[in-house]
């Protein structure tokens, strides 16, 4: 199953048939214009919405559904230590480091530099994967689908945290795993997934 976040809500694009016993705004087995009409009148309300898409063949609902879209790419870390990880806040919402993937950079390479750029941090390593996260946004009239690369990882402790002020970012600190769940509701719906995740793989 696939969820693509838009905002607080979001499509869910599954290949299997129970789901659709408990879901309303259903949509099956869709040709490529049926699913176009469905995902963009969605898109133009101002209602949250939790929309679901049915087809047998998941990788090829999952095509399409890319097909309507300009797909981008992005990489961020969880940076963790001492029971705690790091998040920064941005324009005033609570955030992990993350960036657009640049021409040549693989998604690791990508993350780390982000992750090292946007807190400061000169060093800094990969741990392991997280699950990709996928959301929506407009812009430069144009409805973009991006796909971001997730890692956890570990660095060496009293490094200094230096938040990076041309990307709009205004503070770096480390949140104890005990405050995950209160922090989770004040950040973008997209990475409460990540940070749910984080939580319960490495919170004792």
């Amino acid at each position: 199953m696939y969820k693509v976040f838009f905002k607080e809500s979001f499509f869910g694009l599954t290949d299997d048939s129970e789901i659709l016993k408990n879901h309303q705004d259903v949509l099956i087995q869709p040709d490529k214009n049926e699913l176009f009409s469905f995902v963009y009148s969605y898109l133009k309300e101002d209602s949250i919405f939790h929309a679901t898409l049915y087809h047998p063949d998941l990788n090829l609902l999952f095509s399409h559904f890319q097909s309507c879209f300009k797909v981008v790419g992005a990489a961020g870390g969880v940076v963790r230590h001492d029971g705690k990880i790091l998040m920064i806040k941005r324009l005033g919402i609570p955030d992990l480091p993350k960036g657009h993937i640049e021409a040549g950079e693989d998604p690791q390479t990508c993350a780390l530099r982000e992750v090292r750029e946007e807190c400061g941090l000169q060093e800094v390593r990969i741990e392991s994967p997280l699950p990709d996260t996928w959301h929506i946004y407009f812009r430069e009239e144009q409805w973009h689908l991006k796909q971001t690369h997730w890692f956890t990882m570990a660095c060496p402790p009293n490094q200094r945290l230096t938040p990076q002020a041309e990307e709009e970012i205004e503070e770096v600190y480390w949140l104890p795993y005990s405050a995950i769940d209160t922090v989770s509701p004040q950040t973008y719906a997209s990475l409460r997934p990540v940070l749910t995740e984080v939580k319960e793989r490495y919170e004792k």
